[in-house]
Parts: structure tokens; sequence; C-alpha cells
């Protein structure tokens, strides 16, 4: 098993380099960082010519040395102990079994407006089903703000870790997480200042990095590049669905956050910690494909419509029975409760989708 997501993940066998993943995969595919280092799901032993380390391309090595990490025993030490595990998302700095001067972890961010510069629109409804293409873009500016190859590692791996869990949850094994991972080289300076009257405060903070990066990956300034980037990706890799994730040490108005299909987040997490990077990266992937927030300082309540099935937030703590029971978008722990996998859009069984 990787990490602490209690899956039979392998790697399995490379495809040749002109063969089509998507088409000639006969196994349940869970990440696709290229033809040679697939992810997938299968009970006992898998017979598999070796790789060639050699002819990997740059993500391919990545995505490989990610899934060994995960394989660690210290790894899942790690996750398996990790702090705060199971609580809720606004604990606000509780101190159960922490030290004193942990500090406060506050809940992420409820998801975004689309666009900054518009009226909230209604969110795009997406599935969590097929194959999905995530665009990880991990932004190094000068200095602090560099990412080190250390926490370049870190991030796709918890990456790989929280989609793990969340594709790995689908009833019909059928999500397939294809990767497109960048590293992107600025130099901008971390000094946004006060935020003028009327600015919108997330994208005061995101803007100058969040542009840079775009520009050092070939795209347009502003929130039409991000949507370029993302329609981009779809088309290149075949997918029902897109998104993508920037990673910083820039300063941002909260630490993580979910805008439409864009998630952002500072590598520091928060009290959470770097630990935690995983579940939190999961909380806001889930928020991009429609599940609701269900600890109680959201304002959640047990109604609505979420998702492609259009649910009822049923697990919100401010009114289910018991205060609901634990799930990712109530708590810090990979599990989810009866109705997520509706608010998600998995590909769900005929008896089950109808109730």
């Amino acid at each position: 098993m990787a990490g602490d997501v209690n899956l039979p993940e392998v790697l399995l066998p490379p495809l040749p380099r002109d063969g089509m993943a998507a088409m000639a995969a006969p196994l349940p595919v869970l990440h696709e960082y290229g033809p040679a280092v697939r992810i997938g799901l299968w009970e006992g032993a898998l017979p598999h010519a070796p790789i060639n380390e050699a002819d990997l391309s740059e993500q391919e090595r990545l995505g490989l040395q990610a899934f060994r990490t995960r394989l660690h025993d210290s790894y899942r030490d790690e996750k398996e102990n990790r702090p705060r595990r199971s609580a809720p998302w606004d604990e606000d700095g509780g101190r159960s079994g922490l030290d004193e001067d942990q500090p406060a972890a506050t809940p992420p961010a409820p998801p975004l407006p689309a666009d900054p510069t518009t009226v909230l629109q209604a969110p795009q409804v997406r599935r969590l089903a097929g194959r999905i293409a995530v665009g990880v873009v991990i932004v190094s500016g000068p200095g602090p703000l560099t990412m080190t190859s250390a926490q370049q590692s870190k991030i796709i791996t918890d990456v790989q870790n929280g989609l793990s869990f969340l594709g790995g949850r689908a009833p019909a094994r059928d999500v397939t997480f294809t990767y497109d991972l960048h590293v992107a080289q600025i130099a901008t300076p971390d000094t946004t200042g006060p935020i003028p009257a009327g600015q919108d405060p997330y994208e005061h903070f995101e803007a100058p990095w969040r542009d840079a990066a775009l520009a050092s990956i070939g795209q347009p300034a502003g929130w039409s590049g991000v949507k370029n980037y993302i329609g981009g990706i779809k088309a290149a890799k075949g997918a029902q669905a897109a998104y993508c994730a920037f990673f910083t040490h820039y300063q941002l108005h909260h630490f993580a956050y979910c805008r439409d299909d864009c998630v952002v987040m500072q590598y520091a997490n928060d009290g959470w910690g770097t630990k935690n990077l995983d579940s939190v990266f999961a909380h806001e992937t889930a928020h991009v494909f429609g599940a609701p927030d269900e600890y109680a300082l959201s304002g959640c309540n047990c109604g609505g419509s979420h998702g492609a099935y259009g649910r009822p937030n049923l697990n919100c703590e401010n009114c289910a029975d018991g205060g609901g029971v634990a799930c990712i978008m109530r708590n810090n722990i990979l599990d989810m409760c009866a109705v997520t996998p509706y608010h998600l859009g998995y590909t769900m069984p005929k008896a089950a989708g109808s109730v």
C-alpha cells in the first residue's frame, strides 16, 4: 500500500512511446505521468517489464519518485500520525495532543467566484469521472520564495496521495488523473503592499506572482491565462475535465482556496503544516468538483443542490444527526461520508444513483 489511502496501487507495465495510454491500458489507471509511468489499482501479482529510467521524461521521473516515496514506511507513518488528524477544519487551534506553541489552524477558504472581476456565477458542473487533466504549477521565486527540490518533490508526492484518495474512492474505478507538471521560476518580489479600496483581496495577493508564473509557462496574464492553460491541458490529455493548482511561498489572502477550476495553496499550509498538504489539497479539489463544506463555521445547511447529482448537504455539521460523520469536507481526514461521492459526481451504480 502507498501512503495512507489503503488502496492496492501498483506500477503498471510501460506502454510504447507511440502508443495511446488511455486507449491501450487494460487495467484501471489512477495516475498517468506518461506512457512509461502509470500507477493503477490491481489486486495480486502483476508481471511487467522493467522501466528504463534513463529514458523517462522529467515528469515521469517525478511521478515515479513520488510513488516510491509513498511506499516508504516513513511516509506512511507520517500520514497516519499527521498533526490534527481527524480534527474538524474549523477546530481553530484546538490543543488536544499538540504542543502549547502549535499555531492555530484556520479552515481552507470556501469556493470563490469563477472570475474575480465579475459577479458570482453558477458553478460549472463537473464530474470526477473518466480522464481528469491536472495542471500543477509550482511557483519558485527569488530568495526565501524559492521552492527547493525537496519541497517540489513533497508537493508532487502529496498531490499524488490526495488524488489517490479521491480517485480510488470512485465506485467504478474509472478515474484517471493525467498530469501536466511545471516549476515556474520567476523573479517577482513579495511586495504586494496594502490592498487598495475596492480591489478583490485574493486577486491583489495572487496576481503578481500568478501572472509571472503564467508567462513562464507560455500563457497570457490574468484569469484568461488560467482558463487558457486549463483548456489546453484538457484538450492535450483527451480529458473529460481539467483543473490546475498553484503552489507557492508568496503571501496569499488565504492559505488555501479554490476559484472555479483553479486551486491555490501556500506551501506552509497555515497551522495544518506541510504534513497535511495532501488532505487540504484533496479538500480543495473536492470543491472544484462540486462538494460543499460540511464543517460548522462554513455556515453550511442540510439543503441545497450540489454537484452533478444535485444532492443536498446532508452531512453538514450544523444540522446532521450528531453533527454528522468524519468526512474530507468536514474534517482533516482521508475519508468521506455517504453523500460526498454524489457531490463529486462519481459514476455510481444504477441502483445507488437512482436513490
